[in-house]
């Protein structure tokens, strides 16, 4: 008789095991939520810079949002051995190996009430350079880089360098590149193989940031590359163009200088103005001697032939050079020549020396 029970007894009692399994599920949950989600047991690892260089210094940096990490036991392991290990030890500086290496962290951590976390990264160095020159205007054989100017434009070059363990070089075409300027992410020029980049040339006295970042499609390294361009104005040089030897692009004129001969031709070269040469028919020149002012050659406008010998033998030759379409383009300069002086008191001058080295 008393193991006899209504139905109305047997309802109850299934509607309280229902009660009682949910509060035991309402207490089991929040238990299983904290120790037993594996988000709550890695540990996530940063490393700075983010893309390293071969053999440079790297700081890696360990959090975890759940885990109190200043007071867990840290160890750090470096391809498989032992590295540091310490209370709170959050950080760490590894060198990155040579080009063609990897190299592989691993941190674990252990609270004091017995909790565990751990979290992996690797390196893989990687070499990136930069290299950028103007479409502006030098002269031919000319050693320095061609600077830009108000109107002129900027060609860029990424060279990566990419040899993941074990492997060959990566191609161009596995290697997604990201351009930016001043911070902003150029699009146009950014994607999979665009190595090269034309950029408009920063406005008159103005500097531009040029940053690229390279990285292998399969994320296996990356690096990056930056520098910083300047706006310049054109500068005006003076040299002799002799009848026999041409321009005398290894004799360029000081401000001062004396020749033997009564008459001279003269060629002025716009190093870094917006054109493609000397003779572009954008150019305007307006040229002076003792301050008259000199019709230019129709066919040769960048050159001026002067002759001394109905005159005492020095000319003040003036220059001023503007750009039929940029207004932002200008330079002048002049020059003290004195001929007839039975010898050439100048000789080679280089108005670029910290260019052309």
């Amino acid at each position: 008789m008393g193991t006899m029970m209504t139905k109305e007894g047997r309802v109850a009692a299934a509607g309280a095991l229902i009660i009682l399994s949910a509060v035991l599920f309402l207490f089991a949950a929040p238990a299983y939520a904290q120790f037993g989600n594996t988000a709550d047991g890695r540990l996530f690892l940063s490393v700075s810079p983010e893309y390293p260089g071969p053999n440079e210094p790297v700081l890696v940096s360990l959090w975890n949002a759940i885990i109190d990490l200043t007071g867990s036991d840290i160890t750090w392991y470096v391809n498989n051995k032992v590295f540091a290990q310490g209370v709170g030890m959050t950080k760490a500086s590894i060198a990155a190996g040579p080009l063609g290496s990897e190299t592989n962290i691993f941190a674990t951590a252990q609270t004091r009430d017995g909790l565990y976390a751990s979290g992996n990264a690797s390196i893989s160095p990687a070499e990136v350079d930069l290299l950028w020159e103007s479409d502006s205007y030098t002269p031919p054989l000319y050693r320095g880089r061609a600077l830009p100017s108000a109107g002129t434009g900027v060609r860029a070059q990424a060279i990566a360098r990419f040899k993941p363990a074990g492997s060959a070089q990566l191609p161009e075409r596995d290697i997604m590149y990201t351009w930016k300027r001043n911070g902003s992410v150029v699009a146009s020029l950014s994607g999979k193989g665009m190595s090269s980049a034309y950029i408009r040339a920063p406005a008159l006295f103005g500097t531009d940031i040029i940053e690229v970042a390279a990285s292998a499609i399969n994320g296996s390294a990356g690096g990056r590359a930056r520098a910083e361009i300047s706006s310049v104005e054109p500068v005006l040089v003076l040299y002799e163009n002799h009848p026999l030897f041409g321009i005398m692009y290894n004799r360029a004129f000081d401000d001062t200088a004396s020749l033997s001969d009564t008459e001279a031709t003269f060629a002025a070269v716009p190093y870094f103005a917006e054109a493609e040469n000397p003779d572009d028919p954008r150019l305007i020149y307006s040229w002076s001697v003792n301050g008259k002012k000199i019709p230019s050659d129709e066919l040769n406008r960048s050159e001026l032939t002067v002759n001394s010998a109905n005159s005492n033998g020095l000319a003040q030759i003036a220059l001023s050079l503007t750009h039929a379409s940029n207004l932002a383009m200008s330079a002048s300069r002049a020059w003290r020549v004195s001929f007839g002086s039975g010898n050439d008191i100048f000789t080679g001058f280089n108005p670029f020396p910290a260019l052309s080295e």
